[in-house]
Parts: structure tokens; sequence; C-alpha cells
């Protein structure tokens, strides 16, 4: 079998058409939840090369994605139509994703692996890649009553806040600065996010950002400071955070969660989130 393979800085209307209807068909196949990022793919800054396409006679068989939030490791995506499997397209898209991140002198891949992919498992073993941590993909079900009066205040961040931010990373989610301000600088300007800061007596203890996408909301980056947590402040933030985007017009919320964070997770249920899906994350040294 004959393939071709593209790289591409940015994606055309058609690619993403493409993709997305890859995704679908393996989805069905599969019996999973693929995670790719569209709102991202459909963003690229055109800097570098980080989204890979494999083709045969025109038609789109096979995609892997670099999410690169940091120069520490790049984040990969990916599939090969049912039909197509065994056929080396994974391992040649890999091929090419690797030698743009060794051009870029970033170190490893975190390659995202749907739980329930059993092709997507066998290929990590195949590689030896290594298990770091699995989050859990959640939906709201049924939104349960919150406390939309209390002691936290959401305003959107402004561009002064960019080193409250920073600080804000590198104290809940346990980053080096470096790597926070990185994120930081990566993921802003981004017209479909936006970020909240938490404020509670006029000191920024916390945020949480929301990304709007095909009449869905994704929430992600939400974390409340150490010296602030067990207060009930992140369980305000997220009501009223539930409560804004269904008045913009955003009944279908979703978000993420490291299923080692028990409390995390306690407090997504406690607000009528329920599990749709989990992927399981390896991290393989270039």
């Amino acid at each position: 079998m004959t393939y071709t393979i593209t790289a591409r800085k940015t994606l055309t209307s058609e690619e993403l058409a493409h993709i997305k209807e890859l995704v679908a068909i393996c989805n069905e196949q599969d019996g999973i939840d693929l995670k790719v990022n569209p709102s991202m793919l459909e963003k690229r800054s055109g800097e570098h090369e980080e989204d890979f396409l494999c083709y045969v006679n025109e038609k789109l068989v096979g995609f892997l994605g670099l999410y690169v939030f940091h120069s520490g490791e790049a984040e990969v995506s990916g599939m090969v139509h049912p039909a197509y499997r065994r056929n080396g397209i994974f391992t040649a898209l890999q091929a090419k994703a690797t030698d743009e991140c060794r051009r870029r002198g970033i170190p490893s891949h975190l390659y995202i692996v749907q739980r329930d992919s059993q092709s997507g498992k066998s290929y990590m073993e195949r590689i030896d890649g290594d298990y770091q941590f699995s989050e859990y993909r959640m939906e709201l079900r049924e939104k349960q009553p919150g406390n939309l009066l209390g002691n936290v205040h959401l305003r959107p961040e402004t561009a002064n806040d960019l080193e409250t931010l920073i600080w804000l990373n590198v104290h809940g989610f346990q980053l080096e600065e470096e790597r926070a301000r990185e994120m930081s600088e990566n993921m802003a300007g981004d017209p479909k996010s936006r970020t909240y800061l938490m404020v509670v007596d006029e000191q920024a203890i916390g945020k949480i950002s929301v990304r709007k996408n095909e009449g869905k909301a994704f929430i992600y980056g939400f974390c409340v400071h150490p010296d602030h947590q067990g207060k009930g402040y992140g369980r305000q933030a997220l009501a009223q955070t539930i409560q804004l985007m269904e008045e913009e017009g955003y009944p279908h919320v979703s978000l993420e969660v490291a299923c080692e964070n028990s409390k995390a997770l306690g407090l997504y249920e406690s607000c009528g989130f329920s599990v749709k899906s989990a992927n399981d994350y390896y991290k393989l040294e270039l």
C-alpha cells in the first residue's frame, strides 16, 4: 500500500473536516472517545509543523497532532482508520513528529491513549511507553444547587494579571515557574477561551478557564491556592461558572480531572458532573 504523509503548520477547513470525520469513524468502530482538541487544531500559530496527515488516494487514513504547552514535552494524540491499520502508518507519523520535536529541542512525547482503545494500548506496549497518570473526562449531567452568593467573586482576567496567573499555576498545580510562565504565554490570545480569577476579599486565590467551541464549554486550568483550599471556594467558583455558561447559552459543559485527585473528583460529582471516559497518559523519551 502506498501512502503519503504531509506535515502542516496550519490546517485548512477541508483538512479539519477530514480529521473530524476520521475521529468519528474511529470512535464508532472502537467504542471510544478520542481526545484531539479540535479548538487547538483550529488556532495553530503557523510557526511549527504540529499536525501530520496520512493520505491514501486523497483519503485521510491517519492523523497525529502535537500539543506543546511547554518545551519539556509534547502531548500527542492521533489515530489510524480501522481499515488501514497494521501497515506502519502510525509508526511513520510518529517518526515525523519525533523529528520535529528533536529539531525544537523537545525531549519527550506524552501520548494520550483512550482507555478503551486496544490498538492504542498495544502500540504503547510495542514502543515501551511509560505510564504516567490518567484523567477522567466528565460531563455536566444534571446541575446541582450551588452557593452562588458566597465569598468568591469571579472576574475576567486582564493583561495586568499575567504574573498572578503564573503564581497561581506554580502553587495550584505545583509547576516550576519557568514551565508555568511558558504555558501562560503559549495559551494566551485564544479568542475562544476566557480565564476568570477567583477573588476573595480583593485577593486572587484561584482561577478557572473556559474554552467555548461549537456550542459546548470546556472547563480547564481550575485551581485554588493551597492556603485557601478546604474553604468551599472551589465549589462556589465552579457553581458560578456553570451558571455563567448557562446564561451565555452553553448548557453542555465538560472538564477533565486526574483520577488521583479524589477531592476534585468528588467536587465535580457534587456539582452534577459524571464520568464519560478516561484517558491514560504514557511518556516516551526521544
